[in-house]
């Protein structure tokens, strides 16, 4: 009987192991299944990514608010929610008296040599300065008003200009997805 069993058992494990060439043609064409699906490759990075986003540019009770696009673009949008908006929660399109109007639509142009990311027919002139590491440390107002923390507001009641260096939680799609119709 000891015989027996020990046979039993020797018959079960040797054809628990396999052995047979079909098993491996399926294991080969699992595999092959597997590394013939390719990774996307990843997001490309916009080279204007370091200045890109939306920025404060609201005066006094006037909310205003920069967009540079990651294609670098300016766009300047009156932010409706305040007491001159009647409250409502979206943005709109400038007005001749909103902050930054003068720029909106015009785009930036990256000078390799000074690192400064230039608004291309801005007038006054507008630039950002990055440092080698992408990160933005200067905006440069009318060739020598240098914001390095902080902000400031310069102009007349009617042509205003506030600049910020503190990006604001909401995104490009935030922006463009709760335009005023």
């Amino acid at each position: 009987m000891r015989k027996t069993v020990s046979v039993l058992l020797l018959s079960l494990f040797v054809s628990a192991c396999g052995g047979s060439g079909s098993d491996k043609e399926e294991e080969k064409s699992v595999t092959e299944e597997h590394t013939s699906t390719t990774t996307p490759p990843p997001a490309e990075v916009s080279k204007f990514s370091a200045i890109a986003g939306v920025y404060d540019a609201s005066y006094n009770s006037d909310k205003a608010i920069v967009l540079i696009t990651t294609a670098g673009q300016y766009r300047v949008f009156d932010d409706l929610n305040d007491s001159l908006g009647n409250n409502k929660t979206c943005y709109a399109k400038p007005s001749a008296t909103t902050p930054n109007s003068q720029y909106d639509g015009l785009s930036f142009e990256f000078d390799d040599n000074s690192r400064h990311f230039n608004l291309k027919d801005a007038n006054p002139s507008l630039a950002f300065e990055v440092d080698e590491n992408d990160k933005l440390t200067y905006i440069i107002y009318g060739g020598s008003i240098t914001v390095g923390g902080g902000g400031f507001t310069i102009g007349s009641a009617e042509n205003k200009v506030v600049i910020s260096r503190q990006k604001l939680a909401l995104t490009e799609s935030d922006v463009l997805d709760n335009q005023c119709q």
